[in-house]
């Protein structure tokens, strides 16, 4: 009797110690399974790209004559992502002594780069800041309007601008910082640190 006990506790802790098993390599199986399709999920999840900007305007408009206009465009019609000088027009000249509010707009083929991509959120704009330049006689500062940044620097999409007495043909350029370091609105044209832009883009105009 002694002898059937002990065989049946034998038996027992075998068919014990095989469940064991069993439920482990069930376990080990089942997160295999998991690991695999969260490999499968990651590998199938899109890439998302960053939308490149195919067209940049930037109208002046004078404050006391709405006829007196500026109008600088840029349309990468071959998009190729490269500003080709022919794809660059200028219409309009600037007049001495004159003050021009300017709006800067930017898109991707149909979509509204500006308002879709900067100016949706404020985590948005606070990546961004334009920074303006000229080798002619201009004086520049940032529109009380214009969008401020958490930093209390104005974006740079509204802007004024005020032509000195001097006549002359020179350049207008503008650069879109992204995730800039460091920014400063304080001379109007603005100025960042690092290299990163979105845009950078010069136009030949004169003061007539």
């Amino acid at each position: 009797m002694k002898s059937m006990i002990n065989e049946h506790n034998k038996l027992n802790r075998f068919n014990l110690s095989k469940t064991i098993k069993s439920c482990a390599m069930a376990v080990i199986a089942i997160a295999m399974l998991a690991s695999c399709s969260s490999d499968d999920d990651k590998s199938s999840d899109p890439v998302e790209e960053e939308e490149a900007i195919t067209k940049l305007i930037l109208t002046f408009t004078n404050q006391t004559d709405a006829t007196d206009t500026v109008v600088l465009t840029w349309d990468d019609v071959n998009e190729d992502e490269v500003i080709d000088a022919g794809e660059k027009t200028v219409e309009g000249e600037f007049n001495t002594s004159q003050v021009y509010n300017a709006v800067i707009g930017l898109f991707n083929k149909d979509e509204d780069f500006l308002d879709e991509d900067i100016l949706a959120n404020q985590a948005s704009i606070d990546a961004h800041f334009f920074v303006y330049a000229t080798s002619l006689d201009f004086t520049m500062e940032r529109a009380s309007d214009d969008n401020a940044r958490s930093d209390k620097n104005k974006l740079g999409v509204k802007t004024t601008w005020t032509a000195g007495a001097t006549t002359g043909t020179g350049s207008i350029s503008a650069k879109l910082f992204h995730e800039s370091p460091t920014v400063s609105d304080s001379d109007g044209f603005g100025t960042a640190a690092g290299t990163d832009t979105d845009i950078d883009i010069s136009f030949d105009v004169e003061i007539q």
